[in-house]
């Protein structure tokens, strides 16, 4: 009796065993018998629409594999955690809206996530004064800045409108007056007067001094882009009467100058402008020309010229800037002129009272993204 008794126990766990299961099996099995069904043949020997039905098991496969291509072909979508248009897998800042993608030192980090202590909007390692929200201010994206031996203009490269933007003043005593200007792609605003290297606001005209320049009367100055030089900071390069192109290098309020090379036969004529992807060119002045002569400078030794034009009559081009396909020559008589580089077609912008001793523009394009309402420039 006590072996029947474990018999009966046994079957009867058992059988509990096979009824809590037998919903899951008897699904598989219903599942298995239909896609089964659905390839077997009538007795009329057609089908009963098996590839359909495989057709749909096959598509349901691939809606849920979304790390793969769909049947037609089509991508996968992507993440854009921040909504800037730019994937988070090519997004060099995916939480932060940063259409740009701008990445001032080129570590494959944008700027929107570099380290900005006061929030001014130019990294630490730019930024003059780090801990200084009000200072050193940007430049406007868009924008041509010309200026006097006293006043900065800024010249709107859409509009072509030139405004006055303020008068210099100086944080040191003295008279001051402004050579050139030169901004770096950070948007910083950098100018020299005679003796000194200075920081200008590039809304108020503040100017404060970085350091006293080497024994040397530059007529020109302009950030040349670091990725000549395989660097990530831009090189800022004086360029003197002779022609001669001199890296100054600022270390611990003193400049460390170096010299890079100077124009073959030429002296300048007061400017030059560099733009990465665009090119660099000055303003010289040659033995026999009819006026100034504009030439782009291959790489960083000024020896490596080709020219673009001379501007006949004009042979006071203080002030040199460019942007997309055009260059800007400031004539110490007032003029502005606009150059073509595809035509070389010779356009008088102004005239005006002003004296103009120099120009610059960012040694990167930096644009304002248009919105729908707006073409493209």
């Amino acid at each position: 009796m006590k072996i029947y008794r474990v018999l009966i126990a046994i079957i009867t766990c058992f059988l509990i065993a096979c009824e809590e299961e037998s919903p899951s099996t008897t699904l598989l099995e219903v599942a298995s018998e239909t896609s089964m069904d659905a390839g077997e043949q009538t007795e009329g020997g057609e089908e009963t629409g098996g590839d359909s039905a495989n057709q749909g098991v096959a598509g349901s496969e691939q809606e849920v594999d979304m790390g793969r291509p769909t049947e037609a072909g089509t991508d996968t979508i992507e993440m854009d955690s921040d909504q800037d248009g730019i994937p988070d897998t090519d997004d060099n800042c995916p939480m932060h809206f940063n259409p740009t993608q701008s990445d001032i030192d080129g570590d494959g980090i944008g700027d929107a996530c570099a380290v900005d202590s006061d929030g001014d909007g130019v990294p630490d390692q730019w930024d003059p004064e780090p801990d200084d929200a009000d200072w050193p201010g940007r430049t406007h994206p868009d924008t041509v800045y010309a200026q006097t031996a006293t006043a900065l203009y800024a010249l709107d490269v859409k509009s072509l409108r030139l405004n006055l933007v303020a008068d210099f003043s100086f944080d040191t005593d003295g008279n001051h007056q402004v050579t050139d200007i030169a901004i770096d792609r950070a948007g910083v605003l950098w100018a020299i007067t005679f003796n000194t290297l200075w920081v200008c606001h590039p809304q108020r005209g503040e100017c404060r001094a970085q350091a006293r320049l080497p024994f040397t009367n530059f007529n020109g100055l302009t950030f040349l882009p670091g990725s000549l030089f395989e660097e990530p900071r831009d090189v800022l390069v004086g360029i003197d009467i002779p022609g001669s192109w001199r890296r100054l290098d600022l270390f611990r309020g003193e400049i460390v100058d170096e010299l890079l090379g100077s124009y073959p036969d030429e002296t300048s004529s007061g400017d030059a402008f560099s733009i990465e992807e665009v090119g660099s060119y000055a303003a010289v002045k040659r033995s026999g020309a009819a006026g100034d002569v504009i030439i782009k400078i291959t790489g960083t030794n000024p020896r490596e010229i080709a020219d673009v034009v001379v501007l006949d009559g004009y042979q006071k081009i203080y002030g040199l800037a460019g942007w997309r396909g055009s260059l800007f020559a400031f004539d110490e008589t007032g003029v502005v002129i606009m150059i073509k580089l595809d035509t070389l077609e010779i356009r008088a912008l102004s005239v005006q009272q002003e004296r103009w001793w120099g120009a610059a523009v960012s040694s990167i394009l930096r644009t304002e993204i248009p919105t729908q309402t707006e073409s493209s420039p």
